[in-house]
């Protein structure tokens, strides 16, 4: 009996264990959500500071520096009289306590000329945990 009621005590502690860790990850990938509508938001308003916020300190990723980033871009903006893009289809994995990859679709509509384009792809990005919550560490 006495070693039925130590089992049972050591399930409910690890059951209790991993509704925590569970929703540390909820409250993670909520917070990792609002980093990328913020995105979406800096995009279609075409608010270049807002955007630059959302990026890691010392960004780089694939040959490409923050500030080369964020002069592109700020050029993209500059270059279409309106932009709105929305993302779908959201998947967030945590790798680690401090980074995450997220899979997701974005929807990208540029009006110029009085004319609309648009664009539907795919995309994965790396966020990274900073002092200052998540932040885009890679895949723009």
């Amino acid at each position: 009996m006495r070693c039925f009621n130590r089992l049972v005590r050591l399930l409910a502690a690890s059951l209790i264990l991993a509704s925590l860790l569970n929703s540390c990850g909820d409250h993670d990938k909520s917070d990792i959500n609002t980093i990328l509508d913020a995105r979406d938001r800096a995009v279609s308003e075409h608010d270049i500071l807002a955007y630059h916020e959302l990026l890691a300190p010392g960004y780089q990723d694939r040959g490409e520096t923050e500030a080369a980033l964020v002069i592109r871009i700020n050029k993209l903006f500059e270059q279409f009289d309106e932009i709105t893009m929305t993302s779908d289809n959201r998947i967030i994995r945590l790798q680690d306590e401090n980074h995450a990859l997220c899979e997701q679709n974005y929807r990208l509509r540029v009006r110029a000329d009085k004319s609309w384009r648009e664009m539907y792809q795919r995309e994965q990005i790396s966020l990274t945990r900073t002092p200052a919550g998540w932040r885009i560490s890679g895949g723009l």
